[in-house]
């Protein structure tokens, strides 16, 4: 019988530690697996120049207000530029595309505004604006606005770093191979 009353308490000790390691792999395996993110609060100066049209040279302040998912490689958030606000925004270099809503617009469906494209460390970034990328409407409003004064109709390229529009060309050039 004393035997017993032990067998029954080591049952006890060794349930508890089972219960116990269990609840400690659960907090373990949530931090683990839980979104990290970074939030952003910047502004950027950069110059936008056209694939074709070399004349073509327009400095733009980008804001970016939100956050820097690391597990999706993604931003979500609001984007200004120029002072033209973007909200809703996701730019995903993974699959290309950068979707926003403009501020007057909240419901969706977002817009495609452009493809973006990054390095796999992200140092080095590159936003291609169409005047194209429309869904539904009659003009991309961010290609509206980076093409304000100039008749021709090519792609914008923004890129990050880029001194003049020769590198600019060369990191988009890299990032979309």
């Amino acid at each position: 019988m004393i035997l017993t009353r032990e067998v029954e308490l080591l049952k006890k000790i060794l349930c508890s530690c089972v219960v116990i390691l269990s609840v400690v792999g659960f907090i373990i395996y949530g931090f683990i697996r839980a979104p990290k993110v970074i939030h952003v609060n910047r502004q950027i100066e950069v110059t936008a120049y056209k694939v074709e049209d070399s004349s073509f040279s327009k400095k733009v302040t980008i804001s970016l207000s939100g956050v820097f998912d690391e597990k999706s490689d993604s931003y979500l958030g609001k984007i200004t530029l120029n002072g033209k606000e973007f909200t809703n925004c996701s730019l995903n270099p993974k699959v290309a595309l950068m979707n926003c809503t403009e501020a007057e617009d909240e419901h969706p469906p977002r817009d495609l505004l452009g493809m973006v494209y990054a390095s796999n460390d992200f140092k080095k970034w590159s936003l291609r604006v169409d005047s194209s990328y429309n869904s539904g409407k009659t003009e991309n409003g961010l290609y509206t606005i980076l093409n304000q004064g100039s008749t021709t109709s090519d792609n914008i390229i923004l890129s990050l770093p880029a001194r003049d529009r020769d590198s600019s060309l060369k990191v988009y050039d890299q990032l979309t191979k």
